[in-house]
């Protein structure tokens, strides 16, 4: 069972727009990175799965939102590998039908491996979140 740490009310709060028609699965793939980038942290969780505790179940869902409004800001489709099939136009026209995708950019080999690497990676915000929060694995802790 895959644990999903906001929904699209959530995500519409965090970035201030109505989410985007894949939100759903956005959310589902961020939910699962939140996961795999905290499996060494320890928390408290409840019959669900879910964390316990306000604060950290607060902050997964918020670096949940942050993941996804940075695949959504970087045009990455995770479900994809990262790589999306759309280019950008460049140019339109009216009278006979004229359109000119922008493949120079979006086709490049450098941008198909940086989306690829950004489907697979935490953004440092979501990072961030759940390092202030105290969730992210540190290592040796005293006490």
């Amino acid at each position: 069972m895959v644990l999903v740490y906001a929904d699209t009310t959530a995500l519409t709060t965090w970035t201030g727009q109505a989410p985007p028609a894949n939100a759903t699965q956005l959310l589902r793939s961020a939910s699962m990175l939140i996961t795999s980038a905290t499996v060494a942290s320890v928390y408290g969780v409840d019959d669900a799965g879910l964390p316990s505790d306000a604060k950290v179940l607060d902050a997964f869902r918020d670096a949940t939102c942050a993941q996804v409004a940075y695949w959504v800001g970087a045009g990455v489709d995770p479900a994809a590998g990262g790589i999306s099939t759309k280019a950008p136009v460049r140019g339109k026209g009216l009278g006979s039908g004229r359109v000119e995708y922008d493949t120079a950019v979006s086709g490049s080999v450098t941008a198909f491996q940086a989306k690829r690497s950004a489907a697979a990676t935490l953004c440092s915000e979501a990072f961030m979140i759940l390092h202030q929060a105290g969730i992210t694995p540190a290592g040796v802790q005293r006490g």
